[in-house]
């Protein structure tokens, strides 16, 4: 007996509609059970996502049969772990960034099914809901041309129209002494989770971050921020602390470089192609990939930018080195200086 036919284009409209559901569910005004329901119709929504993937791609979602026993769909984590061997991102999704978002979440769902008191928890996981309603979207976009935004609103997008007054949230646990560990635990798989991914070079952009209504990245949240000060009295307290950009941003040009060049499956990158990129694209703007002190003068750049930057075609970095060559072809004919890494630089010439 055969595997089920499965349409792929049936599990892209089941997603769809599981995820708008936990959007509209997260932004009722009065609703209890709040996070917990919308973060098990965003995993949801992402495994059929996945099996739509999968499907389109023509391999099978469902695990091997067993004799005398029906088939049965693979899992969120084994949906994961296939998009990734078959290499199904799309090129501007760092793979391992969505995977630990998702993974986040699936490990707060875990809790909320099995009966954990998860309530406490709301603010530490919001970031993660923000930014998977947007990783979901962009996935959504480059593998079935479908957009979430024509479905709802830009405001309804990061789940709701405004982030918590501060990044710094403080949250008293209960009393009892299962629950203080049960969030020590949770806490600390979502730090173990981050620092893997930090050490994988994974974009941590594509994790956690903060947006305002505007959408303008405010904060991107790193293992580090997940500083736990919990104790058994009412008193005890779950702290996100700001991060420090010199562990967020930890590159300067020339090791941006051979960061690139280490993922890049082209040719190898000189500081040139980097360079063109970063004036065509304005990306010491992008609070994502590059920072600056404002008494500094030289950019730093962070592990987002070595996975976006590395994800680009050769012929991409030869038409905008091109492109490069005569700007500053006319700014040295009319005697201006072109930024170099955030530095006035005199003395730069196009080279070919």
């Amino acid at each position: 007996m055969s595997a089920p036919h499965i349409s792929y284009k049936r599990l892209v409209d089941n997603s769809f509609a599981a995820m708008l559901a936990a959007i509209e569910i997260y932004n009722k005004p009065q609703i209890t059970y709040r996070d917990e329901l919308t973060v098990i119709l965003i995993i949801n929504a992402w495994e059929l996502a996945l099996k739509a993937a999968l499907r389109q791609g023509k391999l099978s979602v469902h695990y091997k049969k067993r004799r005398r026993a029906p088939y049965r769909s693979i899992g969120i984590d084994d949906a994961l772990r296939e998009v990734t061997k078959n290499a199904l991102w799309p090129d501007s999704i760092d793979g391992k960034a969505v995977t630990t978002n998702i993974k986040a979440l699936t490990e707060y769902r875990d809790r909320a099914i099995h009966l954990y008191n998860t309530e406490d928890l709301g603010a530490v996981i919001y970031p993660f809901l923000q930014q998977n309603v947007l990783n979901y979207r962009d996935f959504m976009a480059e593998k079935f041309n479908r957009d979430l935004a024509d479905s709802m609103t830009w405001q309804l997008l990061p789940l709701g129209a405004s982030a918590p007054a501060d990044t710094v949230q403080f949250m008293k646990t209960d009393s009892n002494r299962s629950m203080v560990s049960e969030a020590k635990t949770f806490l600390e798989d979502l730090r173990n989770l981050m620092h893997e991914a930090e050490i994988a070079g994974a974009d941590m952009g594509r994790i956690a971050v903060v947006y305002d209504i505007h959408l303008k990245s405010q904060k991107k949240l790193e293992s580090a921020d997940f500083v736990v000060a919990v104790s058994p009295t009412a008193d005890g307290k779950i702290v996100l602390r700001k991060s420090d950009p010199n562990v967020t941003h930890p590159h300067r040009m020339t090791e941006l470089v051979t960061e690139v060049n280490k993922k890049h499956s082209g040719r190898k990158l000189t500081s040139y192609d980097l360079q063109a990129i970063v004036w065509k694209e304005d990306l010491r703007n992008n609070s994502r990939y590059a920072w600056q002190h404002a008494k500094g003068f030289s950019m730093v750049w962070s592990a987002g930018a070595v996975n976006y930057l590395a994800s680009l075609k050769d012929e991409h970095f030869d038409k905008v080195r091109s492109e490069y060559q005569i700007h500053l072809r006319d700014n040295r004919d009319k005697g201006k200086s072109t930024p170099n890494d955030g530095k006035p630089n005199r003395h730069l010439k196009a080279r070919t």
